[in-house]
């Protein structure tokens, strides 16, 4: 059960669907409307397919069982109404709760905190998806022969057998998965790595938007070594090989940018508020400030809520935003 249709739910729905494992997706809005209406046309760089998926609106309109596993797939920020939604649901004879594993792939280190609120069982997961979604009923995903990558562990920490059956599944549908045993820590590379989605949604390519980039970085390793967070190297950590995520081009649909400018392009909301927002609330948590993180956040929220289109600021703004940058 995939919950949560977007670029990555849909990509990993779609994988396990073309592997011949049987996989329910939940979606909603104009897109559950396009799904349910003429299919999800999967766009990969070997063509075009329309995929049937069964699809779902609400959790009621499926039935559970007590050997699924739920994939939430959704934004940060949507995750914890749909746990909420997924986590009473009828299993046998108790609730997916108690019964299910829950699979989280979002970005930030919130979502696994909302499930172990609920879930007696938690995998958390960091997801490496050039996957995008902007259109309804469509998802581009450029990369071959892995189309996604993925690190996952049992939430706060640990590893679990049953991990290792996902990650075989995972594998034959052209997903990769390691199991690692600190996934906080993974996360929080994660993290590091993606703050800058802010200043990508807001501003076009520029060496201030670079020297921003890092600054918010800087900030974020200092806050996290106070709050005794540790941060993986992903890369320098893990034994997946990634040689086959090859992003490749698929001509027509260029790649525009990361999650948060996809969001901003539909006119969503934004998951900055556990991104910069995660490393504001561990830096007020602990006694620090976390000024450019917080000076961003403020900025995309304004921009969020304002309707403002996609790399509309300029240098001007951003300096406005981060002054000490001019120093």
């Amino acid at each position: 059960m995939v919950i949560g249709a977007g670029a990555v739910g849909a990509t990993t729905a779609a994988q396990l669907h073309l592997a011949g494992r049987e996989v329910v997706l939940a979606a909603r809005g104009a897109h559950l409307a396009a799904l349910r209406g003429t299919g999800l046309r999967y766009v990969r760089p070997d063509g075009t397919t329309t995929l049937r998926l069964p699809v779902v609106g609400r959790p009621d309109e499926v039935r559970l069982r007590p050997d699924d596993l739920l994939v939430l797939a959704t934004k940060t920020q949507d995750a914890d109404a749909a746990l909420a939604a997924w986590a009473w649901q009828p299993v046998g004879s108790g609730v997916a709760a108690t019964e299910l594993p829950v699979l989280t792939l979002q970005n930030g280190l919130d979502s696994e905190r909302s499930a172990l609120r609920r879930f007696a069982t938690v995998f958390g997961a960091v997801t490496w998806s050039p996957a995008s979604h902007v259109v309804p009923g469509e998802v581009v995903s450029p990369a071959a022969p892995i189309a996604e990558a993925f690190w996952a562990g049992r939430y706060p920490a640990g590893t679990d057998p049953r991990l290792d059956g996902v990650a075989a599944d995972f594998a034959d549908a052209g997903l990769a998965l390691e199991v690692v045993p600190d996934v906080v820590a993974f996360k929080a590379g994660k993290l590091i790595a993606i703050l800058p989605n802010a200043l990508d949604a807001l501003y076009p390519p520029t060496a201030l938007r670079d020297r921003a980039a890092e600054l918010l970085r800087d900030e974020a390793r200092d806050v996290f070594a106070a709050a005794g967070v540790r941060v993986a190297d992903l890369l320098g950590e893990s034994t997946l090989d990634l040689s086959g995520l090859v992003q490749r081009p698929v001509p027509g649909h260029e790649r525009g940018g990361g999650s948060t400018w996809q969001s901003l392009v539909r006119g969503g909301t934004v998951e900055s508020d556990f991104l910069n927002g995660e490393v504001v609330l561990l830096a007020r948590l602990h006694g620090r400030e976390a000024p450019a993180n917080a000076a961003v956040l403020t900025r995309i929220g304004r921009a969020a809520a304002a309707g403002v289109a996609a790399r509309s600021l300029d240098d001007a703004d951003l300096l406005a935003t981060l002054p000490q940058l001019a120093r």
